[in-house]
Order: structure tokens, then C-alpha cells, then sequence
């Protein structure tokens, strides 16, 4: 039985889901501190004057105070019209962005108190269009309590019954692989190949977020995740 997870993020990128796929179950970790230096609140589209970074704006006590993601709450200062009209300007003559309007015009209504909120209609949405195949869980629904970075794997396998575990290519810098496979977990490391795909403007450009996919792809997104999978995870 294999099992990854990674915090909720904000419009996720290709790897993202493509770890998922890799799964029997994926775990939400909102529980998570948001930390430094991350995407989680934030991504890339492309637009006609080429990258545009879309981050949504969080309120500073939250992050001052390190709480986790699913207390982190959102600054309403406009961003979800200004996300939407940026969406609709970049996309709107992309071959498959009709077949997505709906929802992202309602997603873009919504009212999220908390960033996991906000993450999660998006990438459970995504989930469905992308046509993956796994059990996804959300951390704070599992009544799982005192854990740390080292304990959680053990913990979360243990409660899934997992052999093996997915972690991120950054895990050697903190996690105790001894301690991990002590019980009987083994570690496989994460390392995707971001595949290329036919985009609405001249060339390509990559580490976008999955919602490029979506809109320039259609039902064959799919498929360009997973070609990114062309290897085998190594060991940590």
C-alpha cells in the first residue's frame, strides 16, 4: 500500500497530482505550518504579457503566530475578482477553457475563510477531471494528535497500513530515514519530470499551474501527467 502527502496549495502545479497518482491514498496535510519560501498560497499562469503570479493575500498575525494551514485565514481585499478577470483574460480562447468556466466562475464566488478551505474545492475538482485513482484524506479529519515531521510518516502508514511512502525530494534535509523504515516503511523520493504540452501562445513554458493543463488539454491532461512518470523513485 503506498502513501504520500503534501499541505494543500493554492492552484498546484502538475507534480502535484502527479504524486497523487502515484498513491493508493494522499493525505491533506493541512495541519501543516505554511513556513517560508513556498507556493502554497500562490502560482503561476500565463498570460499575453507572459508569466502572472496569482497570491492570495493572508493575514499576517496568522503568519506571524505560525499557526497552521487550516487556521490561516484569507485577507478579503478584492483578490478573487482580480484572480477571475486575470483567469478569464489569459484563457478565455484556450481550446478546453469553456468546458471549465462554470466552476471556476463559482469557485471564484466562494467564500473561504481559511487557505485549506480555499484549496480544497480546487483540488478536489481537479482530482475528478484528471481522472485519478486514489483515496484522498485530509489531516485534520483524522484525529491523529502529537505528531512532528518525524513521527507523522510512521503515524499516517500505521493508520493506512502502508509499506511505502512517497516523500519529496527536500525530505533527506530533515527526516530520519532509519527511523522510518525501523518500521517497515519504506521511503521512495519524489523527482518529476515536468513533461511539455501544446499551450494556446508560441512556446512552452513549464511549472505552471495544473489549471493551464486543464484549459489547453482537456480530457488528454490526463495523460501528460502521468508523462512525466517515466522513472522509477529512488531510495532516500
Amino acid at each position: 500500500m503506498i502513501l504520500s502527502a503534501h499541505q494543500p496549495a493554492y492552484l498546484p502545479w502538475l507534480g502535484y497530482f502527479a504524486k497523487m497518482s502515484l498513491t493508493d491514498t494522499f493525505v491533506v496535510h493541512d495541519l501543516s505550518p505554511i513556513g517560508r519560501r513556498n507556493m502554497l498560497n500562490r502560482n503561476r499562469i500565463r498570460s499575453a504579457d507572459g508569466d502572472l503570479v496569482l497570491t492570495v493575500p493572508l493575514d499576517h498575525r496568522d503568519l506571524r503566530a505560525e499557526l497552521p494551514l487550516n487556521r490561516i485565514r484569507l485577507v478579503d481585499d478584492g483578490w478573487q475578482r482580480r484572480h477571475w478577470k486575470a483567469i478569464q483574460l489569459a484563457y478565455r480562447r484556450a481550446p478546453f477553457f469553456a468546458e471549465h468556466a462554470d466552476f471556476l466562475e463559482g469557485y471564484y464566488r466562494g467564500r473561504y475563510p481559511t487557505l485549506d478551505r480555499l484549496c480544497r474545492p480546487f483540488i478536489e475538482y481537479c482530482i475528478d477531471a484528471l481522472k485519478l485513482d486514489c483515496a484522498v484524506a485530509w489531516m485534520s479529519e483524522l484525529d491523529i494528535e502529537d505528531f512532528d515531521r518525524q513521527s507523522i510518516i510512521p503515524l499516517l502508514s500505521e493508520r493506512y497500513g502502508a509499506d511505502m511512502f512517497i516523500v519529496g525530494p527536500h525530505a533527506a534535509g530533515y527526516l530520519d530515514a532509519a527511523l522510518v523504515e525501523r518500521v517497515g516503511v519504506r521511503l521512495r523520493v519524489f523527482d518529476y519530470d515536468h513533461p511539455s504540452y501544446p499551450q494556446s501562445r508560441p512556446g512552452f513554458v513549464s511549472h505552471l499551474s495544473v489549471l493551464d493543463l486543464l484549459v489547453n488539454c482537456g480530457p488528454a491532461g490526463v495523460d501528460v501527467v502521468r508523462e512525466g512518470l517515466g522513472w522509477a523513485p529512488s531510495s532516500l
